[in-house]
């Protein structure tokens, strides 16, 4: 044998001693499982129980307040609608109050406003000259 048939034999030997250690290994895990938690005291439990408790006031506290800011919130909101729709409605009447009014007043024949560009001096005359 020589050396590298030697090598190859020790190495092949390696391996296979490391499988059969994972095999026994993995094996023995199956076949003893390990123990399931200790029980927590009553005492533990109690405790868990009042941090739960407080957290849950908590967050219903805040969420009394946030409903309460929203909803001022939402009331400061509508009155701004209410208030802007004012405004739109006001301006819409004032609007067609000009519009009736400009409806109501005589429109200039079309010659006269000729005249009236062409003779600043405004007397539709012209002077001798």
């Amino acid at each position: 044998m020589d050396r590298i048939q030697l090598t190859l034999m020790v190495t092949l030997a390696l391996f296979c001693a490391m499988g059969v250690g994972w095999l026994l290994r993995w094996g023995y895990d199956l076949l003893n499982p390990p123990p399931p938690p200790e029980p927590k005291d009553d005492s533990e439990w109690a405790e868990y129980a009042r941090a739960c408790e407080a957290g849950k006031v908590e967050a219903e506290q805040r969420l009394a307040e946030l409903e309460r800011d929203l909803g001022n919130k939402l009331v400061q909101v509508q009155a701004e609608l209410v208030a802007a729709m004012d405004g739109l409605g006001d301006s819409r009447r004032y609007v067609q109050e000009l519009e009736a009014r400009l409806a109501e007043q005589p429109r200039p024949a079309p010659g006269a406003e000729a005249t009236k560009q062409a003779d600043p001096g405004g007397e539709g005359r012209s002077e001798p000259g």
